[in-house]
């Protein structure tokens, strides 16, 4: 089962290069957070000012805790729970470290279950888009397509299974032919349709406009929330506290340079995140359609668009094949940790990832349901958080709570309870200038930024 990589321990599996690590690592981390979640997160917190906020939290916070999240991996060389089970017994504390790592395992399958749904319905588009649709579709055709979908279980029971059977198929093979050929064949054809939709829009939309939405700085209001959101958001692109990203660091072998790699990897994250507000926002913009659409905005307010503008079909299709590509890329990484641990309980890739799989399908239901019948259902009202379906409790619950709250268990564990010496080896660098800031982000800065944000959310 071992790749080609140079591992500690060559009988663990590893990426056949350094080269192939950054590939699939920075495809896991470019996902739905980019293509679907970005852009309509920044168009209902206005813009520029939202998104100057989650690049300072990147570079202060996610970014640091995705290196110090790979390094544990790297460290621990097994799944999340026994890596930090491992490591929890090398430094002798008394804190239950492999706690994190389960819950990074729940965080995996809720964020999967939506996953799934939205992934679906970017499949069903693809599939219509194909066939000729939304050119020339009136409003009205574009809104009975949505409508269709989300209020027919069934059918996004049956899209979710497809696509974590997909998921599932990949995550089967071994890690150099499945997680790696995935990885190298569909992250150069996401980058290349991205450019292409950046291109189109840029010709054919207000480009100008949505340089000014996105990077001009507007009147708004500044909230602790709205800090939290940008946060979460910060993490959700980069996928940091789940697990996903541990479980890839533990495949990586001693050759690659992981602040460097940390870096070319979350550059390529942010590109593709800007770079899908520059493919939708000129056309949002030229089409008169408000920015602040919401979730709907990828399903509803761009299918809309497409319908008016030349080529509409292929630029739509070109769109739900880029969107698709993204989910996969992050779906096999999210389903990879839960996959790993059961692997070392005795059981097979194939069996593991077919039966968490149907779990996720099962728990996918429930956003489903969210979309369908219970838009009006809102099961924790009598706790203050009317106006949340399951679907907003589990994407809220996982952005704002669960990756965070890890980020920070992540930076505690790397700034406070390894040695200095045992981190500077681990990454290796020299103990020089850049590793000195990093340490000082990860032991101080991460921490204390969470932390404040959390108290001044719950006291707002």
């Amino acid at each position: 089962m071992a790749g080609a990589g140079t591992g500690e321990n060559s009988a663990y599996p590893s990426f056949s290069s350094r080269i192939a690590f950054i590939i699939v690592t920075a495809g896991s981390a470019v996902g739905l957070g980019n293509v679907w979640g970005f852009p309509y997160v920044a168009g209902q917190n206005g813009g520029g000012g939202f998104v100057l906020i989650y690049l300072l939290a990147l570079a202060l916070v996610a970014a640091p805790a995705f290196m110090a999240e790979l390094m544990l991996g790297r460290m621990g060389k097994a799944s999340p729970p026994t890596a930090l089970g491992r490591l929890q017994a090398k430094v002798g504390s008394k804190l239950h470290w492999p706690l994190v790592g389960w819950t990074g395992l729940v965080g995996t399958i809720l964020v999967l279950s939506f996953y799934a749904v939205i992934a679906g319905q970017a499949m069903d588009y693809m599939l219509e888009a194909a066939g000729g649709g939304f050119a020339g579709w009136s409003d009205a055709d574009v809104q009975a397509l949505d409508a269709n979908f989300k209020s027919s279980m069934p059918m996004m029971a049956l899209w979710s299974a497809i696509f974590m059977g997909l998921t599932a198929l990949i995550v089967s093979f071994d890690i150099n032919t499945g997680l790696e050929q995935a990885g190298k064949v569909m992250m150069p054809l996401l980058l290349l349709i991205l450019l292409g939709m950046v291109i189109y829009s840029g010709n054919m939309g207000d480009f100008g406009k949505a340089v000014d939405f996105l990077f001009g700085f507007h009147e708004m209001e500044f909230t602790p929330r709205l800090f939290l959101e940008a946060m979460g958001q910060a993490f959700f692109t980069l996928g940091v506290g789940v697990g996903g990203i541990m479980t890839y660091g533990s495949y990586m072998g001693r050759d690659v340079n992981l602040p460097r790699a940390t870096f070319w990897i979350v550059a390529m994250d942010v590109f593709v995140a800007l770079a899908a507000g520059l493919a939708i926002f000129p056309l949002v913009f030229s089409s008169g359609v408000d920015a602040a659409a919401g979730p709907g905005l990828v399903f509803l307010t761009l299918p809309l668009i497409f319908a008016d503008i030349p080529g509409g079909a292929v630029v739509a299709f070109a769109f739900f094949l880029l969107l698709t590509f993204a989910a996969v890329t992050s779906s096999i990484s999210l389903l990879s940790p839960t996959v790993a641990r059961l692997e070392e309980a005795g059981w097979s890739r194939r069996r593991g990832a077919t039966v968490m799989a149907a779990l996720v399908v099962g728990i996918s239901l429930l956003t489903s349901y969210s979309f369908a019948g219970g838009k009006d259902v809102f099961p924790l009202a009598a706790l203050g958080l009317g106006g949340m379906t399951f679907f907003d409790l589990i994407r809220e619950g996982v952005s704002n709570f669960i990756l965070p709250l890890s980020g920070l268990a992540y930076a505690l564990m790397v700034g406070w309870a390894l040695s200095r010496e045992d981190v500077r080896q681990a990454l290796p660098m020299a103990d020089g200038p850049l590793f000195r800031a990093w340490h000082m982000v990860i032991r101080y800065v991460a921490p204390i930024c969470i932390t404040a944000l959390f108290v001044g959310a719950v006291a707002g």
